[in-house]
């Protein structure tokens, strides 16, 4: 996710460039139960310290940027939260948070161990804010000169896909949320009732490899090993197009 709108920041987009074809998944996986409160808890676990209180901080300041000088009535071309008045982000407050996970491309296409072991943080975090309980943007962080900083917002497709997603797949465990860049990819990691990874493709994964959406708790998911041909693919065709 990739920038802020701001004077200082350019406008985030969500990009779905490379198309392949990849077949419905029909192997089941072990079902699982949500609990709001275990998987929050399970999340800020992960956090590093600090971490969210910056967010917050961040989110308050970018809002107050935003909106200044906005005349009453009207939201900004480019605004980066899905909202309809901007009196609905008075109250806006952050969700769940996670870091971004992903695989260097000449690991996904050696293959030769599980795809959740080839992924790795990158230091990056997401969190979703949530004005009335509804996901409306993501702001994401990064360390800039050691101190936890907002360096986008926006994505409010990607923070819905996410808050369902979750909601539908995750259980009591926090999930990892994967992001291949040379795939155009992004994909939900969560353990089902046998505690093996299964994975759930988001918005940009659907789009660029042509996946089935798993919208309910009842789809079925796919395994590491059943994902891992079509995003070989897919990173095959941007290395040869691009070259890295």
């Amino acid at each position: 996710m990739r920038p802020i709108v701001t004077n200082k920041l350019n406008a985030l987009a969500l990009s779905a460039a490379i198309l392949a074809v990849f077949p419905a998944f029909a192997q089941n996986s072990a079902q699982v139960s949500y609990d709001a409160k275990a998987v929050a808890q399970a999340a800020r676990v992960k956090e590093p310290a600090g971490l969210r209180a910056a967010a917050e901080s961040g989110l308050r300041a970018l809002i107050a940027e935003t909106t200044k000088d906005v005349p009453a009535g009207t939201i900004p071309d480019g605004f980066p939260f899905a909202v309809n008045d901007l009196s609905e982000l008075r109250n806006a407050t952050l969700g769940l948070g996670f870091e971004v996970h992903t695989a260097h491309p000449q690991t996904l296409l050696a293959g030769g161990r599980p795809f959740d072991q080839m992924l790795l943080g990158t230091g990056i975090w997401n969190f979703v804010v949530l004005s009335d309980s509804h996901p409306v943007a993501l702001v994401e962080l990064e360390k800039v000169d050691g101190k936890w900083t907002v360096i986008a917002a926006g994505a409010s497709k990607l923070a819905q896909d996410i808050q369902v997603s979750s909601q539908n797949h995750s259980g009591k465990n926090a999930f990892r949320f994967v992001r291949l860049y040379q795939a155009t990819a992004d994909f939900l990691e969560v353990k089902d009732s046998e505690a093996k990874a299964r994975y759930v493709p988001l918005i940009a994964a659907r789009q660029s490899l042509r996946m089935t959406s798993a919208v309910s708790a009842s789809e079925p998911l796919a395994t590491g090993a059943e994902i891992l041909p079509a995003i070989q693919e897919a990173v095959r065709g941007h290395l040869a197009r691009f070259g890295k």
